[in-house]
């Protein structure tokens, strides 16, 4: 049995233990052939780890209202409704094709609640899996899962451990501190997809909005305690980031340093400190504060006496930040 496999019957026997109401309608599985057919029907091809989900089970319909969230807040949609919703992002309109991509990659979703999706990244031939990202409501496409597997792991071993648990009104509820143990077991692989995603795009479209997909990545892997160590992708994207500091011709540099924080990129921080925006000098000041850079005190307080005094009062928390 394979580990997502495995995972599946983990979560399936504990909400038949626990909850059986939410499994009650919950289709069977599809036959191997069944979902080929239905698969050969998109454009674009997709990991065997769909396949693998769709023998386990057909999910439920798209449409009628359903509260039967197995896989957290979402519940799995049948592959008849997935295919059609991915052949719609393609076919629709090229604005719309444009938005459901993935790194230049059309998406397949798998799960849905209300107007979002988790969805899986197309593949090539010879790749056996893909991230799983998120899409919300207004078309932001983010990182959630290193793969399906990942994804399923983390879920199966939240179950068991109470990370996640049904609450008193019926519903899924989460402990953060324990869900994010399960999530770093089976995840720590997805900082490399996120920096591999900007390095891919940033070329093609070097604006704000690539940025901040970078940050929302971080953001969420910073959030669960995985570390961001230092490789040669980080050391790429530092260095991308800051000649985009250093362009006159980009004003982004209040984001970017937001980011270099989210990579706890020392030197670089160090470096925004004397950029001629005040803006980008006093995020640098707090955010060497706040990742307790202690090795930078020294070229913060120098800023005490930056002639502006927005700069002057985030030095100010920043050495605050510092002390405590």
């Amino acid at each position: 049995m394979s580990e997502l496999k495995n995972a599946l019957t983990r979560i399936h026997y504990w909400f038949k233990k626990n909850y059986p109401a939410k499994i009650a309608s919950l289709a069977s599985g599809l036959s191997p052939l069944t979902i080929d057919n239905l698969l050969s029907t998109l454009s674009f091809k997709v990991s065997n780890e769909v396949n693998e989900i769709y023998q386990w089970s057909n999910g439920y319909p798209k449409y009628g209202y359903t509260d039967d969230w197995i896989f957290y807040y979402m519940f799995l949609l049948n592959l008849e409704s997935a295919v059609k919703e991915a052949q719609t992002w393609v076919e629709e309109n090229e604005e719309i094709n444009l938005m459901y991509k993935y790194a230049g990659k059309p998406v397949l979703p798998v799960c849905i609640s209300d107007m979002e999706f988790l969805a899986v990244v197309a593949t090539d031939d010879e790749q056996t899996n893909s991230p799983v990202i998120h899409i919300s409501e207004i078309v932001e496409i983010s990182l959630r899962y290193t793969n399906l597997t990942a994804m399923m792991l983390t879920l199966a071993e939240s179950y068991e451990t109470g990370g996640l648990f049904i609450g008193s009104k019926g519903y899924i509820e989460k402990d953060d501190k324990k869900y994010a143990a399960a999530y770093r077991n089976y995840n720590s692989e997805i900082t490399d997809l996120a920096l591999e995603r900007f390095l891919k795009i940033f070329p093609e479209n070097s604006s704000l909005q690539t940025v901040q997909l970078l940050h929302n990545d971080l953001y969420m892997i910073n959030s669960y305690g995985i570390e961001i160590p230092l490789s040669n992708l980080k050391t790429k994207v530092v260095n991308t980031l800051l000649n985009l500091l250093q362009d006159e011709k980009h004003d982004s540099g209040f984001s970017v340093v937001i980011v270099l924080e989210e990579l706890r990129a020392l030197d670089a921080l160090i470096q925004g400190l004397q950029h001629p925006s005040k803006w980008v000098r006093s995020r640098a000041a707090f955010a060497l504060g706040k990742i307790k850079a202690f090795e930078a005190v020294e070229f913060v307080s120098q800023l005490l006496e930056d002639p502006d005094p927005v700069v002057q009062e985030a030095v100010k928390e920043a050495l605050e930040m510092f002390r405590n």
